[in-house]
């Protein structure tokens, strides 16, 4: 299942993942079949009871010996109504619960292969609310199938199967109006499905944004924005709660044309099964049993009417989840890719052209050569290129044309995975998880022992501190690692990518926002990582950059200057203005 597509449209969706479960879902669907018998054997048992309570009803009559059968028949029925009920609970058990958890598993598994621009588009506590929704609206959608609709459907031709025994012409009376009321509830439900995908839609904006304000909630602090905050959500909420109304007042008329059609259909029975029984054509069991029929009928497409409308809301809150999630991959492993083989570190741009949006130019054929092991620092204004720089070079992004290579080997023609797995980017904001410690450094090598994580904090300069925690390396970190200094996560970061070993380093402003003596630390740790490595460093602070063997000097996409720290300075151009402004000085 994991390497077809995954279907878009709801009931496909649904049916995929229902695939290896199909003989489960037979078994089910055998035993609703059974409860609509019950649901109209049962009636026909009791009448047969009325009828000779009213035969044999004289004193001198043994009652119990004429009830003998049908009650055994009555009792025998529920026993195995009860039985089937629990083996059915049973399978359900079997079926539920890996339905959900197949859904949410293959859904974060294609939600991982998303773009980097994907996410940047996209509330993070949004698009996990969607893939929970997917899954449990999945598993209502299921629900709703099996006992709302299949279940009445065989209900209503074995109760109409019945009453056909007893009554035909009345029989045909009951499905014309069923065909009827059904059309009438789907007529007035139509407009709910479009409204319900609006207020699924506008729900989760909401969730998002209040995702994101609580995930800034130190800065709505610091800011003294509480009071904005409520009024920002209020507007989003309040527009939710317009299309709430919208579809409750849809809900409110449709529900008064069904309560006056099913009232005239009550009426006319019971004046009917009166008339009828004046006249004697009607037993008393006959006139229980197509009484409690047509209540019966009259109950399910009531209860099918309803279900229908939380069928439909439940379908298109899952749809609108997965035009979310499953829109196509925009960066994909070619269909013969195979695992980078990095053993020399060299990077090679070619050529290389990247808009990332339409009209606006990043690169124009940009083609640099960086050799193995060589130090090399990108430094330019912001909206120069550097951060575009390395996203295309770790393939967040793809090139619009030209070629990125590896050792040789173009980065589009080789596993993401494997792209990853050979280059360590430390960022400046280090990416670490609300885990342990010890666990946020293994991250780097899954497979490593715990001494050689530990060898890698102390190469690191973090191992003090994090012995000075009560639980040491089994401390656990706050989100993001926000119980940790700004340097305390760094070191991590760099310990991780110690532990790693990767053959290319890339760092994007990883010490710019640390105070110097949390720098000093940093820069020893970086000294040790970078050692027989290809190291690419991004940062607007150039002091950092003066061991680099080569500094690249980027404006506007282009490569305006290249050379060492002294030979540019030298040369008094571009990278000499950043330097003096630094040194605060005028050039």
């Amino acid at each position: 299942m994991a390497k077809k597509e995954i279907p878009k449209t709801t009931l496909s969706f649904i049916l995929r993942f229902l695939s290896p479960y199909y003989w489960h879902l037979f078994f089910m669907v055998v035993i609703v079949f059974l409860w609509a018998a019950n649901r109209a054997v049962e009636p026909y048992i009791l009448k047969i009871i009325l009828d000779i309570i009213e035969k044999y009803s004289l004193p001198q009559m043994n009652l119990f010996s004429q009830l003998k059968n049908p009650i055994i028949a009555y009792i025998s029925l529920r026993i195995f109504i009860n039985i089937s009920s629990r083996l059915h609970d049973y399978v359900c058990m079997k079926v539920m619960p890996h339905f959900n958890k197949d859904i949410v598993m293959r859904l974060t598994k294609y939600l991982q292969k998303h773009s980097h621009a994907y996410f940047q588009h996209h509330f993070g506590g949004s698009l996990v609310s969607k893939i929970s929704t997917i899954a449990d609206t999945a598993e209502r959608i299921l629900d709703e199938l099996i006992y709302n609709f299949i279940f009445p459907f065989f209900s209503l031709c074995l109760i109409t199967f019945t009453m056909g025994s007893v009554r035909p012409t009345l029989a045909f009376f009951l499905i014309a109006w069923i065909f009827i009321f059904i059309g009438v509830s789907y007529f007035l439900s139509f407009k709910v499905q479009v409204i319900s995908e609006q207020l699924s839609e506008k729900y989760t904006t909401l969730v998002g944004k209040l995702i994101d304000s609580t995930t800034n909630i130190l800065a709505v602090r610091l800011f003294a924005r509480r009071k904005y905050e409520i009024k920002y959500l209020e507007r989003t909420a309040q527009d939710k709660l317009k299309t709430a109304e919208e579809l409750r007042w849809n809900d409110i008329k449709r529900n008064t044309v069904m309560d006056i059609m099913a009232n005239i259909l009550v009426v006319v029975l019971i004046y009917y099964l009166i008339r009828e029984r004046q006249k004697g054509y009607l037993s008393i069991g006959d006139f229980a049993l197509v009484l409690t029929l047509t209540l019966s009928i009259i109950d399910i497409v009531w209860d099918v009417s309803q279900h229908y409308l939380r069928f439909v809301e439940n379908v298109g809150k899952c749809s609108q989840a997965l035009k979310t999630i499953l829109v196509p991959h925009a960066i994909k492993d070619a269909p013969d890719a195979y695992p980078l083989v990095v053993k020399e570190g060299k990077i090679e741009f070619r050529g290389v052209y990247f808009s990332p949006e339409k009209g606006r130019s990043v690169f124009e054929n940009l083609s640099i050569k960086i050799k193995s092991h060589e130090k090399v620092g990108i430094v330019g204004h912001s909206g120069s290129g550097k951060t575009t720089f390395l996203n295309l070079l770790v393939r967040l992004m793809d090139v619009d044309k030209g070629s990125i290579l590896i050792d040789g080997q173009d980065i589009r023609d080789v596993t993401q995975d494997s792209l990853h797995q050979n280059i360590s980017f430390i960022p400046q904001e280090p990416m670490l998880f609300h885990r342990t410690i010890l666990e946020n450094i293994k991250y780097g090598n899954l497979e490593a022992a715990e001494e050689f994580i530990k060898e890698a904090a102390r190469k690191a300069y973090a191992d003090e501190f994090i012995q000075s925690f009560p639980h040491g390396y089994n401390t656990v970190i706050g989100e993001r690692g926000s119980t940790l200094s700004g340097g305390q996560r760094q070191r991590l970061a760099i310990a991780r990518s110690i532990l790693k070993n990767a053959k290319i380093l890339i760092l994007d402003e990883a010490t710019s926002a640390l105070d110097s003596e949390t720098e000093h630390y940093i820069q020893e740790s970086l000294k040790g990582l970078m050692q027989n490595k290809t190291v690419l460093v991004v940062a607007h602070r150039l002091s950092t950059l003066l061991q680099m063997d080569r500094i690249i000097v980027l404006n506007e996409g282009k490569i305006v200057e290249e050379g060492s720290h002294n030979s540019l300075l030298n040369k008094k151009g571009y990278y000499a203005k950043l330097w003096n402004m630094q040194l605060n000085k005028s050039f």
